[in-house]
């Protein structure tokens, strides 16, 4: 089983979105597939397999799915939102704690 037909140019829009330098290193640091791997699906002679798009989805989630699929159903756009919800206020509660140590 391969990428579905539609979907390469959209995955790879989003890893280069994500990582405009570097992008094969950088996504090989996050899902564990070798940098030539990514290089060659970037420079579109590979496609990603069953098994590369797997390790996509779960470095990535909902928003790589969103991105991927043009048309998500509405669980995995809810998904997407309360992954960003909860990223959000991660960075909310990183941004406290930084305001806290400076006293204000």
């Amino acid at each position: 089983m391969s990428f579905p037909q539609a979907c390469p140019e959209r995955a790879l829009d989003f890893l280069r979105g994500l990582y405009p330098a570097k992008t094969a290193d950088n996504v090989s640091y996050d899902t564990g597939i070798p940098a030539d791997t990514v290089r060659k699906w970037l420079e579109g002679v590979a496609k990603p397999s069953w098994a590369g798009l797997s390790r996509l989805i779960f470095a990535y989630g909902p928003a790589f799915l969103v991105a991927v699929y043009p048309q998500a159903p509405a669980w995995l756009d809810e998904a997407h939102r309360r992954a960003q919800h909860e990223a959000l206020r991660a960075e909310q509660r990183r941004i406290q704690s930084q305001l806290d140590a400076l006293g204000v």
